[in-house]
Formats: C-alpha cells, sequence, structure tokens
C-alpha cells in the first residue's frame, strides 16, 4: 500500500462527523415514524439531538475527548431520550440504534 493510500485510510478512521441540522430533522422524522411519536415527543426529541450534538461539536473543538467521555455523553443522550419515551417507544428506540449504529472497522471492502 502506497503511503498516500494508508494515509487515506487513517483519514476515513476516528469520529463520524457531526450531523447538519438538516440530517438531524432526517433522523428524527425517521424517528418519529418508527416510534410513533406525538408532535410534542417529535419536538421535544429533536431539541435533545441539536442539543447533544452541539454539545460534542463543542468538546470537539476544544480538544480531542476521550473515548470514555465520548461514551458517556451518548449514554446520558440516551438516557434523555428514553425520558420522553413511553415503555413501547422505548424498546422501539433500542431496536433502532442497534440497527443504526455505525459499523465499526471503517468501509467494507468490496470484493
Amino acid at each position: 500500500m502506497s503511503f498516500l493510500g494508508a494515509n487515506m485510510l487513517h483519514a476515513q478512521q476516528g469520529p463520524p462527523p457531526i450531523p447538519t441540522s438538516t440530517e438531524i430533522k432526517k433522523t428524527v422524522t425517521d424517528l418519529s415514524n418508527t416510534l410513533e411519536l406525538t408532535d410534542v415527543q417529535s419536538k421535544e426529541v429533536f431539541d435533545l439531538y441539536t442539543a447533544h450534538f452541539k454539545e460534542v461539536s463543542n468538546k470537539m473543538e476544544s480538544s480531542r475527548p476521550s473515548r470514555k467521555e465520548m461514551e458517556a455523553l451518548q449514554s446520558k443522550f440516551e438516557k434523555e431520550v428514553k425520558a420522553v419515551l413511553t415503555t413501547e417507544q422505548q424498546k422501539k428506540y433500542e431496536t433502532y440504534l442497534k440497527e443504526n449504529q455505525p459499523k465499526q472497522g471503517g468501509p467494507q471492502q468490496r470484493r
């Protein structure tokens, strides 16, 4: 593998980019449909997503947070979202998270 190829592979690793407001809206719309959220719940979840990613962005700009810090932020965020949901919606949310989590190890190799 060339030096440039190795650098490009390395550049693809690391934290995923912070979603834009449009991407957050798309995610919350998808969640709203999947979990059958009320309008009030959708607004609360959108606000939580927006605040979470703003906090993540601020952390990333000020320093390189540890994996432990990022996992703690993610855990706190998921608990806040679950607090807005009914018990049935929480179960669906868990499934949604598992199905939509980023794949570890970078992009898949094509054969």
